[in-house]
This record gives structure tokens, sequence and C-alpha cells, in this order.
């Protein structure tokens, strides 16, 4: 009688540990794509609330909005977009995650919302997308200015 292993069940071992390992995997990346997906969104409505809050607020007495592109978001003063302005705050979105659709009242990629009001007259809706995880999350811009 021998004692120990045999090749064969060595291999049986190790492919099984193999399996698990790949499916422990794939999970956990998927996991991470669609949390990345939830922290950009909460990003973006955080940034849309914030300058609609200092608007409201009559921050350094001017209004204040949020430019949307493909990999960021800019918070900004004043009622036009300047990609140049020193006080332009930039928030970077995760790098699987896009901005896939923006579809704002007047078209455009800004939203400026009114002094002492906080209405907007760019309502509509930003939709970000993980194209890896096949996921997408829409974030809502109402005339009155609030954001879900």
């Amino acid at each position: 009688m021998s004692k120990g292993f045999t090749i064969l069940e060595i291999l049986i071992s190790l492919s099984v540990l193999a399996i698990i390992a790949v499916i422990i995997l794939t999970t956990f990346v998927s996991f991470r794509k669609s949390q990345a997906l939830v922290l950009d969104t909460d990003t973006v409505v955080a940034v849309l609330r914030q300058a609609r809050n200092q608007t409201i607020a009559s921050k350094n007495s001017s209004a204040y909005g949020v430019h949307f592109a493909s990999s960021k978001v800019t918070l900004f003063t004043g009622s036009t977009y300047s990609s140049g302005s020193s006080s332009n705050q930039d928030f970077i979105l995760n790098s699987t995650d896009s901005v896939l659709t923006i579809s704002l009242a007047g078209g455009g990629s800004d939203v400026v919302f009114q002094r002492l009001s906080g209405e907007t007259v760019q309502n509509g809706t930003i939709t970000l997308s993980s194209p890896s995880s096949s996921q997408s999350k829409t974030v809502t811009i109402y005339k009155t200015g609030v954001v879900e």
C-alpha cells in the first residue's frame, strides 16, 4: 500500500482551485466596475447639488453651473463655461465609465442654475454608462433645479 497523492489527484485539485479562482476574480471585477459607476453617479449628483446650493446662497454674488465631458465633470462660476478659468473645479470620472448621453433642454453640455431660485432652463437627463459592464445610471435634473 502506497501513501501519498497520485499525479492525477493533484491535477484535479489544481483544476478545481483554478476554476474557483476564476469565478471569484470575475465576480470581483464585475462588482468593482458596478461600484465605480455608482460612485461616479454620486459624484455627478453631488456636483450638481453643490452648484445649485452655491447659486441659491449667492456665493460671490454669482451663478454656478456644471459642464459635462466624456471623462470629467466641471463645476464653474458664472453663466457660461470657460475651459481656462482658474475657478473651475474638475471631478474626474472613473476610466471605465463615460458620460454616454447628455439630453438637456436647449442642447449643450452645461447646466447653469439661476440665482436665488436655483432653477435651470437646462433641465433633462445625464446618463452615465459603463461599457465594460453594460450598466448605466441616469441622473435627472428638473426645471426647478432639483437633482435625483
